[in-house]
């Protein structure tokens, strides 16, 4: 949550600062006798696009004080653009937005630079920046002399926020930074909230989070996820789960005694058979009395702990055992450790036995470690 928040406040003060250094890279009026504006004529007159760039460039180099240098870079990128040097582009982009932040086009082209350059952390910010003045150059209400040019505009502006919301979408899923793709699903979610790339957002960023090892990040963005849809089992059965790898026992529990509730209470929705919504409702409640064991389980420091833990996992194993997989693995391990901490006259130890020869036998996480303590065990007797 840090790294976002950090990351909105750069966007401010960038936003800013480039704000406050506006000038003006259009319909300039150029002088053709003067050494600057000759240089400027003769790239314009000229009829190949190398030989533009070539005089463009040379401009930069002639005249770097001079008023029309946004001017001239402006050109550049355009005809970098057309040329697909995006290196170029986006060296010559950079430049642009720090002297024209609200013009759309520089925005869009800058955009492209960054996206065939693959460079992800740049182009969120660049993204996210060009949402605001192409909103506004949509909204605007046009002099009465400029409505039919006006009009026309509209179009490419809405393809720049098209364009936009798809770039988001290639960055988060070509970033390998997992909280740069957290950033990502965030920025869509937030700046195109009913686009086609929004959907499951925020189960996208909590995997993200998760990946990252952001734990405030996963709490912040389940708890906002809690608040805006409160009965969603999901949403109460992820925050469980979280709050169990957390050692949060009591926060487990409120929220895995929540989605019982919810699961006892909640009606079929539209469309969803009985047998398919008794199903769900069973699913849903196995898992969040798996949680609240796993909670007590991973906290771990009392035998009452272990003696909580093996309550409420118990109840579980005949629904994990028929879905099967790396879950059942976890909980007869869980379950195995459970009697081993419980065995205090030895009468665990055929449980105890037992429920580590299924965690060994199951491909899972402690699946190893399983065979280890069934070894020790199996060697003590």
């Amino acid at each position: 949550m840090k790294n976002l928040l950090f990351f909105i406040f750069t966007i401010l003060i960038c936003t800013a600062t480039a704000l406050a250094q506006q000038q003006q890279i259009r319909n300039m009026d150029i002088d053709s006798r003067s050494p600057e504006g000759s240089q400027l004529t003769a790239a314009g007159v000229a009829d190949e696009i190398p030989e533009k760039i070539e005089i463009l460039e040379g401009f930069l180099l002639d005249f770097p004080e001079s008023e029309l240098v946004g001017y001239a870079l402006l050109g550049l990128q355009n005809l970098y653009t057309q040329e697909q040097n995006w290196a170029k582009a986006s060296e010559t982009g950079k430049r642009l937005v720090v002297l024209a932040p609200d013009d759309v086009e520089v925005r869009h082209n800058h955009n492209q630079a960054l996206l065939n350059n693959q460079s992800w952390g740049d182009l969120l910010l660049s993204l996210v920046a060009t949402h605001e003045p192409a909103k506004r150059a949509i909204e605007a209400d046009p002099d009465e002399d400029e409505e039919a040019e006006h009009a026309s505009a509209i179009e490419y502006f809405q393809g720049v926020l098209q364009y936009a919301e798809w770039a988001m979408s290639v960055g988060a899923g070509q970033t390998t930074d997992p909280a740069l793709k957290a950033q990502y699903y965030t920025a869509l979610r937030d700046y195109f909230p009913d686009g086609q790339y929004s959907a499951n957002s925020s189960s996208k960023i909590v995997l993200a989070y998760q990946q990252a090892g952001d734990t405030a990040g996963m709490s912040a963005e389940l708890e906002r996820e809690l608040v805006r849809n409160p009965d969603s089992e999901q949403n109460l059965y992820l925050y469980a789960d979280f709050a169990a790898t957390q050692k949060d026992v009591e926060t487990a529990k409120v929220h895995g005694e929540q989605l019982i509730n919810l699961m006892t209470e909640k009606p079929a929705p539209e469309g969803v058979s009985e047998e398919e919504w008794a199903a769900t409702k069973a699913k849903f409640t196995t898992l969040a009395i798996f949680s609240m064991g796993k909670a007590y389980f991973l906290q771990g420091s009392s035998k009452d702990s272990y003696r909580n833990a093996r309550r409420y996992l118990l109840q579980t194993v005949d629904s994990i055992k028929a879905e099967g997989g790396e879950q059942y693995g976890l909980l007869a391990y869980m379950l195995g450790v459970c009697y081993v901490k419980l065995d205090i006259a030895g009468d665990n130890i055929r449980q105890a036995t037992f429920w580590m020869n299924e965690a060994a036998g199951f491909p899972n996480a402690m699946q190893a470690q399983a065979q280890q303590v069934l070894t020790a065990i199996q060697a003590a007797q």
